[in-house]
């Protein structure tokens, strides 16, 4: 099916008014434009984006024809239907010649209208779906292009440069450009463009922020950080600052694109194409990608500028780094030394290479301290107090930390020193806040003033995922953040600290594993400079946020649900989503209430299960009898190991499992493959998801109930107009006779008035008796049992009056059906052929009623005898009754079941009625066809015989 149609009717103005009005009334999804002439058709082609073009021949400047070129030349695959009222053959052939989607008169008729509205609505959906088919494999081949040319690219400008050469040489695309944020004007700058002139770019503004030149794509965009379209920039309200200029670049459309990754911002880039309404959501989609791509290629290569700028920080740190830095091969032989451990030590650098370290540690056993080196990985760090030894003997106690690190292949450590002679007293008063937050279950860290660990607690080490507390001491706190968090840190956080002293509030922390998680982070500025940080991971509560906002959504779907089916799949479908319950579905009670059949699962039992299950009362299956417990205890069951259960271990392949009862409905189990899948939030939530799922099959049978009885109530009326109908009409007439007649036979005192006085009261005893049965009977039975035909139709001939008719009969066996209701079927049946097939008339006259006879003659005694026939189906569908009198016309075949219809004067129109209401009943099909012999022939379809 298609979305919002638009169709351009080409006509004079009230021609194309006129059909523009009557295809949106055929199908509101039409939103109908207008044209006269060539002209005015391709200025609006020029201008909107139009589905289909619907043309009349004869147009004010050119024909049909000609319009029709002129779109294939710049639109060839429009669809365009030429609808010619003034068309031929001649002109059907040129237009499917020249490239017409479909021809068709224009006959001023509402089924003409009707084809025409099918043909656009299948032109434009096939239309559409080649079009989608197309832009896929164009932007696929762009993305494919770019993604090699972000492999070549050596710097962000030259991916930049490359990406928008790429997608200003890609039809529809006509020009591209790269922009960066302008803290200083709040604007979005370009760096870099491709594809037609640049001097668009000097003409336009755009700013960030929510002014008018900051509500187009870009600026948009960079508000909200995802992609933002403007479909067709001559009708977009928000791109009026750009509209004049865009358009005279020929740009009809317009997409801007956010370049970040991992949180970091890179910029927008944004493209322009020629013609409306090109960026659909696969193509958008498909953009949102390649954004991801070209950003994720701009940190790689700010990552290397990184590297390279971190060697050269690296290099001037070691040279001017106020500790102590030596390197060290795995003979212990010193290959460099910093200035600081040559100032400190009292030796020239040329003096240190080449010595052992023992020879400045006097506490290093060489042998012990080469199978220690050994033993380190690469990257491993170790830590430990030792003195160094001074050229004049004199000693300066350390604190050492040595790293174990390659470099070309070789082995090597590097050994960073510090001079602890004055810490101790700060060790102690270190020791003691340590002490006091050790076992602490936030994490609870204490920093120095140069920003670095100096005491962490277990928890904070194992929030960030790391095991031993060690591994940030001596490490500044920014091992826990992204360089955006940092970034933030330092522009919101840390003024914040130091003018209060303290801060609180939510940060994002990177574990040991490059996870990001959510946090809350307490800091605490000491007396001494250093900060007391406590920092509480909040991940589970977000995600319970999460679940419990998941869960109100589906309980205000479920108030909405019209069917049961559709509250169940919303209830399944919830449970997997919000706790990841992969083996759930929920079983409703039978009819008979014998049975808990699956109506609704979520796909994973069908995996899981050989057969989908269904659950028998008094099965002797154990997961069955353990169903129908819950069931009937109306009381919900949680398992939390089935393999500890001991009727359903080694019977189910769920390992743990959740049985709600839903009041008289059924179960709804919710289940997971591994043992202790939920947790007490869980059940909660399970708990929150059930009462409104129960609540919702409540609401949805009571609305049935009222669509029930509001459909039995409009039939009641049906039959209440009926009725209103016989009293208020067909018995006036022989009231009439009835009032006549009696006051002719005061008058002339003629007995012959009184019998036709009789004859009229007759007639009203004949109506109201068989409004009486339309009445009592309705359209349901009691109930179907095995009835022998033809035993039924021996009583019904005796029972009805037939005159000089004859029968003929077929053996017709038995049949499923309430006797005494097919009894009545067959004696209406029998007696409109008596009464109005009389083969020497030929009148052709039929009576719902099937009770009417003339005022002077029996039924079947005015001409030659009838002859009725009773027999099965050929096929054993059913059987037929039929005469050879006089038969019913084709044309009031449909009408002759329709209360109060007959053609008869002495008729009641309800004979017929009651047939139909009778075959209704059985759930049977009634059909009129004429005999052999000319007559009526009823065939009765749909029956059901004992086997």
């Amino acid at each position: 099916m298609v979305d919002e149609v638009t169709v351009l009717c080409v006509d004079d103005r009230g021609a194309a008014e006129s059909t523009g009005d009557r295809l949106e009334r055929m199908d509101d999804r039409f939103s109908v434009r207008t044209a006269t002439s060539t002209s005015d058709a391709l200025s609006v082609l020029d201008g909107s984006s139009v589905d289909c073009v619907v043309s009349a021949f004869e147009l004010t400047d050119r024909d049909g024809l000609a319009l029709l070129d002129a779109v294939r030349a710049e639109y060839p695959d429009l669809p365009f239907v030429l609808f010619a009222a003034e068309g031929s053959d001649r002109v059907a052939s040129e237009a499917v010649a020249r490239g017409a989607t479909a021809y068709l008169p224009g006959r001023d008729d509402t089924e003409q209208y009707g084809v025409l509205a099918a043909r656009i609505r299948s032109a434009v959906e096939q239309y559409r779906v080649v079009r989608q088919a197309a832009a896929q494999e164009r932007v696929d081949s762009v993305v494919r292009e770019v993604n090699q040319a972000l492999v070549r690219a050596d710097s962000r400008a030259a991916i930049e440069r490359r990406v928008c050469e790429l997608l200003s040489d890609a039809e529809p695309y006509t020009f591209a450009w790269v922009g960066r944020y302008d803290s200083a004007s709040a604007s979005i700058e370009p760096t870099n463009w491709a594809g037609g002139e640049s001097s668009y770019l000097d003409d336009v503004t755009i700013s960030a922020d929510e002014t008018a030149t900051g509500q187009g794509p870009a600026g948009r965009a960079f508000r909200t950080g995802e992609i933002v379209v403007s479909q067709n920039v001559s009708e977009d309200p928000s791109f009026e600052p750009w509209r004049e200029q865009a358009l005279a670049h020929g740009f009809r459309a317009a997409a801007a694109v956010p370049l970040s990754y991992d949180g970091d911002w890179y910029g927008l880039l944004v493209v322009y194409a020629d013609r409306p309404r090109v960026f659909d959501e696969s193509e958008r989609s498909l953009l949102a990608e390649l954004g991801d791509d070209v950003a994720h290629a701009m940190q790689a290569r700010d990552a290397e500028a990184a590297l390279r700028r971190t060697s050269t920080r690296l290099e001037s740190l070691f040279e001017n780094s106020p500790d102590m830095i030596n390197v060290h091969d795995g003979d212990g032989r010193i290959i460099d030394a910093n200035p600081a451990l040559c100032e400190a030590l009292d030796y020239e650098k040329s003096e240190l290479v080449g010595m052992a370290v023992w020879e400045v540690d006097p506490n290093i056993e060489p042998e012990a301290a080469r199978r220690f080196w050994e033993s380190l990985g690469n990257g491993d760090r170790h830590e430990l107090e030792t003195v160094f030894r001074r050229r004049d003997g004199s000693t300066v106690p350390v604190e050492v930390h040595i790293r174990r690190i390659c470099i070309d292949g070789e082995e090597q450590f590097v050994v960073s020193s510090r001079d602890i002679s004055g810490r101790e007293a700060r060790q102690q008063q270190l020791e003691a806040r340590s002490a006091a937050i050790a076992s602490a279950t936030d994490g609870m860290a204490i920093l120095d003033e140069n920003d670095e660990y100096v005491f962490v607690n277990q928890a904070h080490a194992e929030v960030y995922g790391y095991d031993d507390p060690d591994a940030f001491v001596g490490e500044s706190w920014r091992m826990c953040y992204a360089e955006s968090e940092i970034d933030r840190f330092k522009r919101e956080v840390f003024p914040e600290l130091e003018a209060r002293g303290e801060w609180l509030g939510g940060a994002t922390g990177v574990r040991a594993d490059g996870e990001t998680f959510p946090q809350e982070v307490s800091l605490t500025r000491l007396d001494d400079g250093g900060l007391i940080c406590v920092v509480r991971d909040v991940t589970e509560r977000k995600e319970h946020r999460r679940k419990l906002e998941l869960v109100q959504q589906r309980t205000r779907t479920l108030m909405t649900t019209q069917t049961v089916e559709d509250s169940a799949q919303v209830a399944v479908d919830t449970a997997q989503e919000v706790i990841e319950a992969e083996i759930s579905g929920y079983h409703a009670l039978s009819e008979d209430g014998q049975r808990l059949r699956l109506l609704t699962e979520n796909g994973g039992m069908e995996s899981a299960f050989e057969t989908l299950p269904e659950y028998e009362r008094d099965s002797e299956d154990p997961v069955a009898s353990v169903i129908w417990e819950v069931f009937e205890r109306s009381e919900p069951l949680c398992i939390e190991d089935t393999a500890d259960h001991d009727r359903l271990a080694g019977h189910t392949p769920a390992g743990s499992a959740i049985v709600y009862p839903v009041a008289d409905h059924g179960v709804f189990i919710v289940s997971a493959k591994a043992a202790d899948a939920f947790d007490e939030t869980d059940r909660t939530l399970l708990d929150i998801l059930t009462s409104t799922f129960t609540v919702a099959l409540q609401r949805v049978e009571r609305e049935s109930l009222l669509r029930e009885r509001e459909v039995e109530l409009t039939r009641q009326n049906e039959r209440l107009e009926e009725f209103a109908s016989v009293v208020s009409h067909d018995l006036r007439n022989p009231l009439s006779v009835l009032e006549g007649s009696l006051e002719l036979a005061r008058d002339t005192g003629e007995t012959g008035h009184l019998e036709r006085a009789e004859r009229a009261l007759d007639r009203m005893d004949q109506l109201i008796e068989e409004l009486l049965t339309l009445a009592r009977e309705g359209e349901s039975i009691d109930g179907m049992e095995p009835v022998d035909v033809d035993s039924v139709v021996a009583d019904c001939w005796q029972n009805v009056a037939t005159g000089t008719a004859s029968l003929q009969t077929e053996a017709t066996g038995r049949i499923y059906a309430d006797e005494s209701r097919f009894k009545q079927l067959l004696e209406n049946l029998v007696r409109n052929s008596v009464e109005h097939a009389s083969t020497s008339s030929r009148s052709q006259s039929v009576d719902g009623g099937g009770h009417g006879h003339s005022d002077d003659d029996e039924a079947g005694t005015d001409g030659e005898p009838v002859t009725i026939r009773i027999g099965p189906l050929p096929d054993g569908s059913g059987f037929y009754v039929e005469d050879d009198g006089s038969g019913v016309p084709p044309s009031e075949r449909e009408a002759v079941f329709e209360s109060g219809y007959s053609n008869s004067p002495d008729g009641t129109g309800f004979g017929l009625a009651i047939v139909g209401r009778i075959v209704d009943a059985h759930g049977w099909d009634v059909h009129i066809s004429e005999s052999d012999a000319g007559g009526a022939r009823f065939e009765v379809t749909g029956v059901e015989r004992p086997e």
